[in-house]
């Protein structure tokens, strides 16, 4: 983790309300892993306000480019300044920073799980898999039609399967099912009552090592020293900050 500047190449518009900002960052680019994210100031130079910087997963990297993607939604004051800086302005970014995904040696199946705005979480596994020559499924629920994350910023040679509720529609969660005995490691970037709702229904989640999530809270310092983002789990109290985002699943569901 270090300071680093992060030039914008581009700065496109995804859908109303959703920016992606491609950026150069040599260090940033080679240092990223998947589930990691990044602390961004997000006010101009001189300025105070936002006092705050904002987190954000990398969403893509291209380590041969010296390049790195962030997905920004238009949410508060820091997000929309953000959304609205032009191509070749500089940002004062922190990371990368946490503890991300692990794909163990021998899986080659990979199912990940998405909810909206946790998709970001996601799509670095997507496209590191996919470079290793492994297997990728990526489930996603989205609250509309309008929400749906664009086929076209994935890899075609991820399975991709969006979803959103439709009346007589098979449940979220049992489409989850049919796609679990055919995965050896399972990635879930949900609210957390969600991968609750996974976890207690299904038991192969519940194997060692199968299965892991990502926990989102507000982050303050985005180091550990200020705690505010403790939780307790069932290998004790741990800091999302720093030992998170990402932890074996069964570990957040034993603390909830």
């Amino acid at each position: 983790m270090r300071l680093a500047s992060a030039t914008i190449i581009s700065n496109s518009e995804v859908r109303p309300g959703l920016r992606l900002l491609e950026l150069h960052s040599s260090y940033l680019a080679q240092a990223a892993r998947p589930g990691q994210y990044c602390m961004v100031r997000c006010c101009d130079a001189l300025a105070t306000d936002p006092l705050l910087r904002r987190p954000f997963f990398i969403h893509t990297s291209r380590r041969e480019r010296e390049q790195f993607s962030l997905l920004v939604a238009e949410r508060g004051r820091g997000s929309v300044w953000l959304a609205r800086q032009p191509a070749g302005a500089t940002l004062d970014t922190l990371g990368p920073l946490g503890h991300g995904w692990e794909v163990r040696p021998g899986a080659r199946n990979l199912l990940l799980i998405g909810d909206g705005a946790f998709v970001p979480s996601l799509t670095l596994l997507a496209q590191t898999a996919i470079e290793q020559e492994l297997a990728v499924t990526l489930l996603c629920q989205f609250a509309s039609d309008a929400e749906i994350y664009p086929p076209t910023l994935l890899s075609p040679e991820i399975e991709y399967h969006a979803t959103t509720p439709v009346a007589g529609a098979k449940p979220f969660v049992e489409l989850i099912a049919d796609y679990l005995a055919w995965a050896d490691t399972v990635y879930c970037g949900l609210p957390l009552a969600t991968a609750q709702t996974l976890y207690q229904r299904y038991e192969r989640l519940r194997h060692r090592h199968m299965a892991q999530g990502v926990v989102t809270r507000p982050f303050v310092c985005a180091s550990g020293v200020c705690l505010t983002c403790a939780i307790d789990t069932h290998t004790g109290s741990r800091l999302v900050c720093r030992d998170g985002p990402v932890f074996a699943l069964g570990d957040i569901i034993a603390s909830s």
